[in-house]
């Protein structure tokens, strides 16, 4: 008989409450069930009745830290209680803002436990977050200082397209600093593993240039001559399958990008503009080089829709199925 799956507790958190999160979270629970998994939504019992009481499953019963549940593929809530008004759909606030916060650090507390494997995270509002007194650029970061680790890299990911940051959520003119030969290797190195972990089998990695047209020899620029050209032949002697540099403005048309594994760009626009127009309903954010499994859809928290029942959840669903795999492995 095959070996029984080990059950995994995956922490979904609902994002800010004022937004699309507690709805896509919902919805894509009613959809996916495996017995293999426990999912824990983390978030405010009180929200998710007032306004989310209509799709909010019979089965999702409130639970503590620790998670007693007996049926293992039945969602549980680990009610994150606090003072806060039940805000009105769409009015988000630097209340909402605080509120989301202390969903991620409850996730995040329940990881560094034991009780999840893994966490998916839902749309949050990053200046409501500031606003409420807490500086915050991104989930990416604030994760890791959290936990206390140094480098988080930035995946977002589809069936067909992915792309890896060298750089986060920095300014522009602070990306060009911070990419390095040295961090462009690490990039590499930590995205050849990653994603033959997924994908497995043979896999083919694809760098863009900074400059545009690679800087044509020296024409325009240098920096992908001195620094991206020699990041790229390290990788190789290493016996990494990576290509590159590229111009960016080819690089990302479907057929060619489609041809690789995971491209790797140096700053966040470079790589999440035509991901986005590409792969935008099934994109996940995923995580990498922490200890932590992290997911998250690729979208905001669309305000203006908010409340109305019409949000798209297929990223969500995407964003578990991912975490739950990474988890597993």
């Amino acid at each position: 008989m095959p070996a029984k799956r080990k059950t995994l507790n995956i922490g979904i958190t609902i994002g800010d409450p004022a937004g699309i999160g507690p709805e896509v979270a919902l919805k894509a629970l009613r959809e996916i069930h495996d017995p293999a998994l426990r999912f824990v939504l983390i978030g405010r019992k009180k929200v998710l009745e007032t306004l989310y009481g209509d799709i909010l499953p019979d089965h999702v019963t409130a639970s503590g830290i620790i998670l007693p549940d007996p049926m293992p593929d039945l969602p549980v809530l680990c009610d994150v209680n606090c003072a806060y008004p039940v805000p009105e759909p769409g009015q988000a606030s630097a209340l909402t803002g605080a509120e989301s916060k202390l969903y991620i650090d409850t996730a995040l507390e329940l990881w560094k436990a034991g009780n999840i494997s893994a966490i998916v995270t839902g749309p949050v509002h990053k200046g409501f977050i500031e606003k409420s007194g807490v500086p915050f650029t991104g989930h990416t970061e604030y994760m890791a200082d959290y936990i206390g680790e140094k480098f988080p890299f930035m995946m977002m990911f589809s069936p067909k397209y992915r792309v890896l940051l060298a750089t986060t959520h920095v300014p522009l003119e602070s990306a060009v600093r911070l990419v390095t030969k040295e961090r462009l290797l690490q990039v590499i190195s930590a995205g050849f593993k990653s994603i033959k972990a997924i994908d497995g089998g043979n896999v083919r990695l694809a760098v863009a240039g900074l400059d545009p047209h690679c800087g044509d020899d020296g024409a325009i620029g240098t920096f992908d001559m001195r620094i991206t050209k020699k990041a790229v032949e390290e990788a190789r002697a290493q016996g990494i399958p990576v290509d590159g540099p590229f111009s960016a403005d080819t690089l990302f048309m479907p057929e060619k990008w489609a041809a690789y594994n995971l491209v790797i760009v140096h700053y966040h626009d470079q790589g999440l503009i035509p991901f986005k127009i590409l792969a935008f309903d099934e994109g996940v954010n995923v995580t990498m080089g922490l200890s932590l499994i992290r997911t998250s859809v690729d979208h905001g928290t669309a305000l203006d829709i908010a409340g109305k029942g019409i949000a798209k959840y297929s990223s969500m669903v995407e964003a578990i199925h991912l975490a739950a795999s990474l988890a597993a492995v």
